[in-house]
């Protein structure tokens, strides 16, 4: 068979690694004491699940590790895997542990994943896969269970400035630093992606500065998934930031979720939920703005209603903190569960039936705005339960009143000490 003229073969194709010594990044994993350091010193493969960012080198380090142990590779991609293929080629080998590296496992739904069990569990086979997503969410447990799994980190600057000096030599090119920059920061810190923009920006010789650059590139990376871990890790960040007072990271999380096409309005129901968690009578307006904000963006659309979002996202960030009433409903719920058979005591049983009030049912209740101060001691939890003390308001915000209130009844009650 005719090998393929290189001049048809992608660049990052050609400069990746093919020995250990070359491969750049994840000095964790490959310096002392590192997981891939130790395996590769062992003289037996295990199967491995590497998760991490886009071109952190997860495949590459795969294809390194898979041609270490001289063992027959099978690569696939999780989206075109036949479960019937794989149990041929499986049945083909009879007996010879083969290496099966299958990139974006995470495609593959669960029947197909439940049928490399029984291969991994016997050592038929050895599996590496790879996958950008969060594997506690998209691999089944009990495949899960038989791998290793291997955390990649995002490349440095100093890792992908190396791999473009390389592609810029592979070409015979020299680019600026400003515009080597400029492809870093596009790049997203993806190696696949950064050695694309050096190969398609080679094509032109106009590229003097990075404003050239950007403008051949027209358009923008951002590496964002709605649906993935980033979205999820991304309006944690935010919620995060909110809770612990800083507005500039909280705008941060905010812009770059803008940015990357989320739902304002997903984000807007957040800004509800934190408002009454993080916030709640500490500052009892917070719940209007984060719901005014949200009615705001679905009137407007964007990217006009954008800025009431963010106008929340300010206010509640300066707003004073109290997850008081958040832990009162959590404490409530428990006691619900357990007196939850607990009889509602008679007097306070409404009575609409004449055989309800001969029943007793609304028998003997006082009628509090009958009463000084509007008020009556009495208990109101069902009489085979104590009294439990759920909410206790902090001294922060408006708070400190509620405070000042709860002790205000509990001195009409009689229950503090002189």
């Amino acid at each position: 068979m005719k090998t393929m003229d290189t001049e048809f073969i992608p660049l990052a194709e050609q400069l990746r690694p093919k020995n250990i010594n070359d491969f750049l990044g994840q000095k964790k994993l490959l310096g002392h004491n590192g997981i891939i350091s130790g395996i590769l010193d062992s003289s037996k493969p295990v199967s491995l699940l590497f998760f991490g960012p886009p071109g952190s080198g997860k495949t590459t380090l795969a294809n390194i590790i898979s041609h270490h142990f001289n063992m027959p590779v099978m690569a696939i991609n999780g989206v075109s895997f036949s479960t019937t293929v794989f149990k041929k080629i499986a049945a083909e080998s009879k007996g010879t542990p083969l290496y099966i590296i299958i990139d974006e496992i995470h495609r593959m739904n669960k029947a197909q994943q439940d049928a490399l069990l029984p291969f991994v569990e016997n050592g038929s086979i050895q599996l590496i896969g790879t996958t950008t997503e969060n594997p506690s969410f998209e691999i089944n447990n009990a495949l899960l269970s038989r791998m290793t799994v291997v955390v990649f980190e995002q490349l440095s600057y100093d890792d992908l400035d190396i791999l473009i000096k390389k592609a810029l030599d592979k070409l015979g090119i020299s680019f600026k630093k400003e515009i080597v920059d400029t492809i870093i920061k596009y790049s997203n810190y993806d190696a696949r992606q950064a050695i694309n923009i050096v190969e398609t920006a080679s094509k032109f010789k106009t590229i003097n500065t990075s404003d050239d650059l950007k403008k051949v590139l027209n358009r923008k990376f951002v590496p964002y998934d709605k649906s993935g871990e980033e979205h999820f890790n991304l309006i944690s960040a935010m919620h995060k930031a909110v809770r612990g007072s800083d507005v500039n990271a909280s705008l941060y999380y905010f812009a770059r979720m803008l940015n990357g096409g989320e739902n304002p309005l997903y984000i807007g129901r957040r800004l509800i939920r934190i408002a009454s968690e993080d916030i709640g009578n500490a500052d009892f307006n917070a719940l209007g703005v984060a719901i005014n904000a949200y009615k705001a963006y679905e009137i407007l659309g964007s990217p006009e209603g954008e800025l009431a979002l963010a106008q929340c996202v300010i206010y509640l960030s300066l707003a004073p903190k109290s997850v008081s009433v958040y832990n009162a409903y959590k404490d409530a719920l428990k006691d619900s569960d357990h007196y939850s058979n607990a009889p509602v005591p008679l007097k306070f049983r409404n009575a609409p039936t004449d055989l309800m009030k001969d029943l007793q049912y609304g028998e003997n209740y006082k009628y509090p705005p009958d009463f000084e101060n509007s008020y009556v001691d009495e208990k109101y939890f069902p009489d085979n339960m104590p009294e439990h003390e759920y909410y206790k308001p902090v001294e922060r915000g408006f708070e400190r009143e509620m405070k000042k209130r709860i002790e205000y009844f509990k001195k009409l009650r009689g229950n503090i000490e002189n």
